[in-house]
């Protein structure tokens, strides 16, 4: 399994994994050109990838989606949530035009009894994960290959312990980190916005985030990508100081793990 994260923040977010018999993406936050040329460093394309995964309908998530979709036959997974809020927002016409023409490329993502289904495509295992955010039905994914699994969590003012007994010791996690909460309340922002990030359907902290994270970490954990990182309100040392401070006090062992700051302008890609 191959990991690069092409974008992550608020100015758009989209990560590229390839597994032995598919390419997907999870979000399409990021302009159609962005992300040809970010998949041209690692010798991909477009006509690659098989299907784009969303966690939810804000833009940062979903901006280059009709573009992406426009020009290419790739299949779309999301919950009925996401999709109701995209198909209300007129901002995605061209989305709308293409799922009223064939609805066959949407693939809603179902649950029973509040419980999302594992999905198998080609020996690739999806599994949704509930998280809690201001739009209609977010998800994260654990995503699993043979033995080797990605735990995808961000955009979520807190983790269910369910969802962590789910992700569980997997070799990579992309794990919000979003601000230092102190940052963000003497920052310039409205307190409307401040309020909402803080919320439990807001963004992670880095202090909520990695606790979350140390209840997860386990002997086969190889890397950690510290996720949709706020530019005006998170520093890079003040997320590894959370760090160390909370992975000592449970006396976790990090030094066999890789942790990697979303802040850098080109992540090299992860082989799992």
């Amino acid at each position: 399994m191959l990991v690069k994260v092409l974008a992550s923040g608020s100015k758009g977010n989209t990560t590229f994994v390839s597994c032995r018999n598919l390419n997907f993406l999870i979000d399409c936050g990021i302009s159609k050109k962005r992300i040809v040329n970010a998949l041209a460093k690692i010798d991909y394309n477009l006509d690659d990838i098989n299907y784009i995964f969303l966690t939810h309908e804000h833009s940062d998530h979903i901006k280059g989606l009709d573009m992406v979709i426009k020009n290419t036959n790739i299949e779309i997974y999301l919950t009925k949530g996401t999709l109701k809020g995209i198909l209300n927002n007129s901002a995605h016409e061209c989305v709308k035009k293409i799922y009223i023409e064939n609805p066959n490329r949407f693939h809603i993502l179902e649950k029973i009894n509040e419980v999302y289904e594992t999905i198998d495509l080609k020996g690739v295992k999806f599994t949704p994960l509930m998280t809690f955010h201001d739009t209609l039905e977010p998800v994260g994914f654990l995503i699993e290959e043979d033995n080797k699994s990605l735990g995808y969590i961000t955009d979520t003012g807190y983790v269910h312990q369910d969802v962590l007994n789910k992700i569980k010791n997997c070799d990579c996690y992309i794990f919000e980190t979003n601000h230092d909460p102190e940052m963000l309340m003497n920052s310039n922002r409205t307190y409307n916005l401040k309020m909402r990030i803080l919320s439990d359907r807001g963004h992670l902290s880095n202090a909520d985030g990695i606790y979350a994270l140390a209840n997860a970490v386990g002997p086969k954990t190889k890397y950690v990508i510290f996720a949709h990182i706020s530019e005006e309100c998170n520093l890079r040392e003040i997320i590894n100081l959370t760090r160390k401070r909370i992975f000592s006090k449970l006396g976790i062992d990090d030094t066999k793990i890789n942790f990697i700051m979303s802040l850098e302008t080109d992540i090299e890609e992860i082989e799992l």
